[in-house]
Parts: structure tokens; C-alpha cells; sequence
């Protein structure tokens, strides 16, 4: 009402979704969603690694601690910028990168919180059936940490969604973030809000249909302290 020539209306922006035809909105959105899941992947698994070293040594202990505060620290922009800036505007590998940065420390963070509230009960039991630090940590500790990863990773791969789009419209040549920046650059609000939306929805379904479920899945490992 108040930005006619500049914010598009509804029915104008569901009618440009429609004329991008269904094979270009699935290979950008598919494009986006695949960034977007192995850097989480890659940042979730690394997040369970140095939670293995957080349970070996107290020197350990403290040098992830201080990791993890470091990567909250630094902005995505930042990440954004200098992956760009190494790999190349064209490059696949900075909104994977990005995604997996902002995936670790959501993820560690919770990890580390998870692990210094363990239950002593599941310490003394590996010990028991002379369990080493490895299966300590692979089958009593994680299984424990399971509601807690669970959650952590719906927040994290949101996120990862949402930030990799941000590295595509920086430097990509493909992808929802690309083509949000593809259509601003050819001055039309109509693609912008269009892709836009696209997001929104496919952030909504992975949340509904598949993150949801997985935590409520989880939930029944939860240990009763």
C-alpha cells in the first residue's frame, strides 16, 4: 500500500513464482538445500569430534571452550567475505563453508553443555564394564546428549539454510541467494519477493517434516537425572 513500485503484491509475486517454472525453482532450491545440509553436516560432525577431545584432558577441555567462544564471536559477514575472497565468486565452496561455521558452534555449544551436566551414573556404569574413552563417549555420552543434539541441530541447520544463502548471493553461480541477488540486480521486486518466499516455505517444510519429528524422535532417549 505504502511501496506499490517497490514491494510487490501477493497475488503479482505467487504469479512470478509460476512463471519461473517448476525445474528452475527445484534445481535452485536443491542447489541451496544441498550447501546448506553438507556444511551442516560437516560442522556437526566436527562439533562431535572436539567433544571427544573436550572429555580427554582438561587442557583440552579448555581449548575448545575457548574455540567455541572465538567462532561465536566472528561475524558471518566476515566468513561471507573471506571465503569468498579465497575461493572465488564462482566457487560451490563458500556457502558450504559458511553453512558449516555457523552450524559448529550452535552445536559444540550445546555439546559442551550437554557433556558437563552428564550424569555420574553413566560414568561409573563404563567403568564397571571397563569401557575405554572412546566407547565412553560413542555409546554412553552421545546417546545420553541425544535430545540435546537433536535440538541443537534444528536450530543449526536453520541457520545453515538461512546464512547460505547470504554466502550465494555474495559469490555463486547458482541457488536461491543467487537468484534473490540475480533479480534485485535487474530491478525487479517481484523476483526478489518471489525467491524470498521460496525460502521461507522450504525452511518451514524442513522444519515440519523432517527436523520436528527427528527431535521428538530423540526425546526418547532423554535420561531422567
Amino acid at each position: 500500500m505504502f511501496f506499490p513500485g517497490q514491494v510487490p503484491g501477493v497475488a503479482s509475486t505467487l504469479l512470478f513464482i509460476a512463471s519461473e517454472g517448476f525445474s528452475k525453482i527445484s534445481y535452485n532450491t536443491g542447489l541451496t538445500l544441498l550447501r546448506s545440509t553438507i556444511g551442516f553436516s560437516l560442522g556437526f560432525a566436527t562439533a562431535l569430534l572436539l567433544g571427544l577431545l573436550y572429555t580427554l584432558h582438561p587442557l583440552l577441555r579448555e581449548t575448545v571452550r575457548a574455540l567455541n567462544t572465538i567462532l561465536q564471536s566472528i561475524s558471518v559477514l566476515i566468513w561471507v567475505v573471506v571465503l569468498v575472497m579465497i575461493f572465488g565468486v564462482l566457487s560451490p565452496l563458500p556457502p558450504i563453508l559458511v553453512a558449516a561455521l555457523v552450524s559448529l558452534p550452535i552445536v559444540l555449544a550445546a555439546t559442551v553443555s550437554g557433556l558437563d551436566a552428564s550424569s555420574k551414573k553413566l560414568a561409573e556404569l563404563a567403568a564397571m564394564i571397563g569401557a575405554n574413552r572412546l566407547s565412553y563417549y560413542k555409546d554412553f555420552l552421545l546417546p545420553s546428549l541425544a535430545p540435546t543434539l537433536a535440538g541443537a541441530a534444528r536450530s543449526a541447520l536453520g541457520a545453515a539454510l538461512r546464512i547460505s544463502v547470504v554466502a550465494e548471493a555474495f559469490g555463486s553461480s547458482g541457488g536461491i541467494g543467487y537468484m534473490i541477488t540475480n533479480y534485485y540486480n535487474l530491478a525487479e521486486p517481484e523476483g526478489v519477493f518471489a525467491w524470498g518466499l521460496i525460502l521461507v516455505v522450504l525452511m518451514i517444510l524442513l522444519d515440519k517434516a523432517v527436523l520436528e519429528p527427528i527431535e521428538k524422535r530423540a526425546a526418547r532417549w532423554s535420561i531422567a537425572s
